[in-house]
Parts: C-alpha cells; structure tokens; sequence
C-alpha cells in the first residue's frame, strides 16, 4: 500500500499495480480490489490519517450549521415564499467571500428578482459568486462545472434544473465529489423535502422553512440539529 487518498464519505487506500488488481472509480481518487475488499482501510491506518479541517465557519453560519467540510451536501426545502432563495443567496454570498468561487444556478428568478433579493439582503455581492439563468438541464450544468472553476454550486431548484435524484447524486459522488453542493427542492405537503426519503439521507445537511423567514436544520453531520437562521 502506497498511501490514501481522501474522498466523498471517507478515505480510500491507494495500492501499487499488481496483475491481479482491478482499478474502481472513487469519489477523490481511486481504489484497488483485492480479494473482492474495495476501498477497505484498517481501523488503526483510519486513525493515523489526517484530514482536512473544515471550512470553520464564523458567527451566525456557524451557530447554525457548524463546520462543514468543503464538499458538504446541503439539501433545502421549504413551501412557497418562505424565503428559501433569499437564504441560499446570502449563503452563496457567504461562501464566496470567504472560501472559494461559487456558481448559481437560478432557475426560480429571473434575473430583475434576483436583484431585488440582493437589494433586501443589503450585503456588498461578492465578485466570486456567479449567477447562471440559463442551465435547465443536467448536461448544461455538467458541462459548466466540468470547467473547475467553482468550489461550491447552488441549484435553485432541482426540479427547475430538471435534475433527477439519481443525475443529483451522480453529480455528488462522481463528477464532482470535491465540490460543496447545495441543492434547493419542492416541499411536499407536510413541508419536508419532496422526494424519496433516499434524497434526504443522502445529504450532509437537511434545512426546512418551519414557518416564513425561519430556517431549522432537521439533519446535521456537522452540528446540532434543530439550529434556527432567521432569514427576515
């Protein structure tokens, strides 16, 4: 064994090429089969490796959401004019002034909205936040974010993109596993995220709208559940 690699959920052993081994693709890198074990890594090597720290998030953002690693996956939900988008735009703003080159793509607003969204926020926008109106369709986004420019991407919303569950999680866990994702979705009737339950437990961090301006964190690998954010 040669070393690790670190990936979406985990780390993932990295081996010397042998005859009889079989590369897989991994979220972060790649991994070897040996005798049928894929991606498996000792307790004790688990301990000795280092990972990243988190993005360490300050004041408000970290109060509610703790500190996520950079390639979280936050998944938002909430009924109409709940202030979902007014949210997800001072986070997309957040992030890029402080970790990276953000892209969003509103497919909600248009753009004249979208400037008023800005305008109520009151925050200085941040010269790495990009905004796209244009990619309503899994090959469209793939093929922005194939060009590696951005750390983080907001998509507002799945069903608007035109995203399936299955194109959503793909683009997580196997084109862009280093990338922090942040995905707007339909409430169902009780308000939760509409779907398969799958697309819940699949992201890092689950946000709910309890009532107008309210945000309420119902799942959280990174911090207490149960956080409010107050939007306005």
């Amino acid at each position: 064994m040669s070393g690790f690699s670190i990936g979406f959920g985990g780390i993932v052993p990295t081996m010397n090429d042998t005859k009889d081994s079989r590369s897989h693709r991994s979220c972060g890198g790649s991994f070897r089969s040996y005798g049928g074990a894929l991606g498996s890594i000792s307790a004790t090597d688990l301990m000795k490796t280092d990972f990243a720290p988190g993005l360490g998030f300050k004041d408000d953002w970290a109060d509610f959401l703790g500190e996520p690693e950079r390639n979280f996956y936050m998944i938002i939900s909430s009924p109409p004019g709940h202030g979902k988008t007014t949210f997800c735009l001072r986070f997309a703003n957040y992030l890029a002034d402080n970790f990276g080159r953000v892209i969003f793509f509103e497919n909600e607003m248009n753009q004249s909205r979208t400037k008023r969204i800005f305008e109520f926020i009151g925050e200085k926008v941040s010269p790495r936040l990009e905004l796209n109106f244009n990619a309503d369709s899994p090959e469209a986004i793939e093929r922005i974010l194939s060009s590696g420019r951005y750390d983080f991407a907001f998509f507002d919303s799945i069903q608007m993109s035109n995203l399936s569950e299955k194109e959503l999680w793909n683009m997580k866990k196997d084109l862009f596993p280093q990338m922090g994702i942040i995905a707007i979705s339909f409430a169902n009737g009780k308000g939760g995220i509409r779907g398969s339950i799958v697309k819940q437990h699949q992201g890092d961090i689950s946000v709910i709208f309890k009532k107008p301006g309210v945000a309420a964190t119902i799942k959280n690998r990174f911090g207490e559940v149960g956080r409010e954010f107050h939007v306005f």
